[in-house]
């Protein structure tokens, strides 16, 4: 086999973390991964050797923080890595502000989530303590589902706060049902007519028929509706509806088949992209095309997300996508963290060109 990188990834059985080769084999890409306990196995990276080594873009440091405010929800989505908890408790706004008061003053912006963050009743209170923290000033993104928003009343509330920017999971219309998507859509509308910035807008993929039909929204939304289009199909992360597993490189080959079908412009963003997120536009719209790793294929030498995150208690501020891996395994598996992110995997990336 032709050696690519050493690196860490984590044990599927343990969530260690454990040394890994990735590897070439028959034009795949492969992870060797070697736990003291449950012995050598190997994965499927990406079966497109070709795509994966020649995929252009910038290592870039991380710049962004994710929070999660709630582990409860509104709705219960075919995929979703938090599996909510409707019976717990939220953390108070006091525990979240000594929190947040814990990472580096680098005013760096950063985004409340959930499971669904306006569930949380004292949501404007705590972006207003969160504003008067006497730290640098951060920009503030919400990800939500947007029902709620659907309340005009509600959105209301949000109005006037400075630089508050908003992620809506839309979805195809299948994915939670009509009465569902008619109240995101409302949501978004309120918005609208209150002068709230939509930042992303983002479509998760409950199979990949559904993608041509996002794919002609976005084009129907255009640039008014939303800055970025984020297209992605779930991750074996929490819970999933199964069906076959989607590498980056399948969805990324099936969207320029219906560019191609409806003469659209495809142009790939490589400044902004990184393993996990192909960064395009799309007849001059900004889409994300997203497929993230699992336990199975996280490997840590990798930019696989945008986020640091802080959603494990008592482990460090480490990506997005590993924390989001290992809360998995330790909130929905009940498994314990043996250890935690080597110190060289937490901020390694630097801009430098991947190719």
């Amino acid at each position: 086999m032709d050696s690519v990188k050493d690196t860490v990834g984590l044990c599927e059985h343990c969530y260690r973390h454990v040394p890994a080769k990735r590897f070439v084999r028959d034009d795949s890409i492969w992870l060797g991964k070697e736990c003291p306990e449950h012995g050598y196995s190997e994965h499927l990276v990406e079966p497109d050797a070709e795509f994966y080594l020649n995929y252009d873009y910038v290592r870039r440091p991380l710049e962004h923080y994710l929070l999660e405010v709630t582990n409860k929800c509104n709705l219960a989505c075919p995929h979703c890595y938090q599996m909510p908890n409707n019976r717990s408790r939220d953390p108070s706004i006091e525990s979240l502000i000594k929190l947040i008061d814990r990472w580096p003053d680098d005013g760096f912006s950063m985004s409340l989530c959930g499971a669904e963050p306006t569930v949380r009743k004292d949501l404007p209170e705590l972006i207003v303590a969160i504003r008067n923290m006497p730290r640098k000033f951060r920009r503030l993104s919400i990800l939500t589902n947007g029902v709620n928003l659907s309340d005009y009343e509600y959105a209301k509330s949000f109005r006037d706060i400075d630089q508050l920017w908003w992620t809506v999971g839309l979805n195809h219309p299948d994915y939670q049902g009509a009465a569902v998507r008619k109240k995101q859509l409302q949501g978004m509308k309120n918005c609208e007519d209150l002068n709230m910035f939509i930042k992303n807008i983002s479509y998760t993929l409950y199979d990949m028929s559904q993608l041509e039909y996002c794919l002609l929204e976005i084009q129907e939304f255009g640039k008014e509706k939303c800055q970025q289009y984020r297209i992605r199909c779930g991750a074996d992360i929490g819970r999933t509806p199964g069906g076959p597993k989607i590498f980056l490189s399948d969805l990324v080959k099936e969207v320029k088949s219906f560019c191609k079908k409806y003469d659209w412009s495809f142009e790939q963003e490589y400044t902004q992209s990184n393993r996990s997120h192909f960064s395009a536009y799309i007849n001059g719209l900004w889409v994300k095309i997203i497929q993230w790793p699992d336990v199975r294929t996280l490997d840590l030498s990798e930019v696989q997300t945008e986020s640091w995150s802080d959603i494990l208690l008592g482990k460090p501020l480490s990506p997005l996508v590993h924390q989001v891996i290992l809360r998995d395994g330790a909130v929905n598996k009940g498994l314990p963290l043996l250890d935690t992110i080597p110190e060289e995997y937490i901020n390694n990336y630097g801009n430098t060109r991947n190719r």
